[in-house]
């Protein structure tokens, strides 16, 4: 069947649809996916028709502060389950290696985690890198002519290009997007993972250790010269896609000395949470207590944190990390500065 008529098909647009009635359940009552919601057998049509003429139009995104203070653009209801349902079908398309674990039946955070422990013992060095800015990175010429390479329909290429070139707008101030693709879009995980399938290839190559978590790479190595051929190929690759590592959260060097991956800290000694990870959890418990401390809630919302902290942690992997190794919401209250 050909991709297209998979798209617009009613169980990929009804899947697409329960996708987002779920994702949306708690928006404002303004919002345009309850207008959708109540019109849907006929909005459903009116998207069929309009992606198979190829005269379907993205329309502009909305910027919005979210709580913590960062911007964020917003799909609006009807252009996020399009999206959506393009990820579904081009997610048997688009080939993304099993190594690139980040996506649904690849195995996740909490098997990668394990995967890099186990295979720790037989290694001596490793590369521990990730993109600069990876999505705000990706270059919309050099994507198209990848996919070009396994999506065959025009139509399908135009929507791929209208959500890469996309404008989004806030209070008359309109922004367009010349470069890398969609924070918080359903689509962006697989395109992700996709653009740097050039990477699993080359590392493949090598016949080491390999996982990569989104743009989260690591490598393991047993000796010193396998190391320099691991990380000469992932530069060589990554310069070639117009990307560069980040140089703050690159490490290569001997397993001994320690390392950081995927928000825990592994070394000859053992499995922990990694410093920077508590650090955050600390500061969120921080902002939590100045905000709800005098409220009634306070005590209730503190300890929801903590137990999605907890469950985040050891969840997946109970046998690698004991629980005695989390910081509680004790530990991260004691350290609150007094002036809250």
């Amino acid at each position: 069947m050909p991709i297209l008529a998979q798209i617009t098909s009613d169980d990929v647009l009804d899947s697409a649809y329960e996708w987002l009635c779920r994702r949306r359940r708690d928006y404002s009552p303004n919002s345009d996916v309850w207008a959708l919601r109540h019109n849907w057998p006929r909005e459903k049509e009116t998207i069929k028709r309009e992606l198979l003429s190829g005269n379907y139009r993205f329309s502009l995104l909305t910027r919005i502060t979210l709580k913590d203070g960062d911007d964020t653009d917003l799909w609006s209801a009807r252009d996020a389950l399009v999206l959506k349902a393009l990820a579904l079908v081009l997610a048997k398309y688009l080939p993304v290696s099993p190594r690139c674990t980040h996506l649904k039946g690849h195995g996740g955070a909490k098997f990668t985690v394990r995967e890099v422990r186990d295979h720790l013992a037989a290694n001596r060095f490793v590369l521990r890198t990730d993109v600069k800015s990876y999505y705000a990175s990706i270059n919309h010429l050099m994507l198209l002519d990848q996919l070009a390479v396994h999506i065959k329909d025009r139509r399908v290429l135009n929507l791929i290009g209208q959500y890469l070139r996309r404008t989004s707008e806030r209070g008359g101030s309109f922004w367009d997007h010349e470069k890398g693709i969609s924070l918080g879009c359903a689509l962006s995980p697989l395109i992700g993972g996709f653009f740097l399938h050039a990477l699993d290839a080359a590392a493949a190559k090598l016949r080491l250790f390999y996982v990569r978590f989104m743009d989260d790479i690591l490598i393991l190595a047993p000796s010193r010269w396998q190391l320099r051929g691991a990380v000469k190929a992932v530069n060589q690759t990554l310069g070639a896609l117009s990307l560069e590592k980040h140089p703050d959260k690159t490490f290569i060097g001997r397993i001994e000395r320690g390392f950081d991956f995927l928000g825990y800290h592994f070394s000859r000694a053992g499995l922990t949470v990694a410093a920077k990870t508590v650090t955050n959890f600390i500061e969120k418990v921080s902002r939590l207590y100045e905000q709800k401390c005098r409220a009634a809630s306070a005590c209730a919302a503190l300890e929801m944190y903590e137990k999605r902290w907890v469950r985040w942690t050891t969840s997946g992997r109970i046998d690698l990390l004991d629980h005695r190794d989390v910081p509680s919401l004790g530990y991260a209250l004691a350290r609150v500065p007094a002036d809250q």
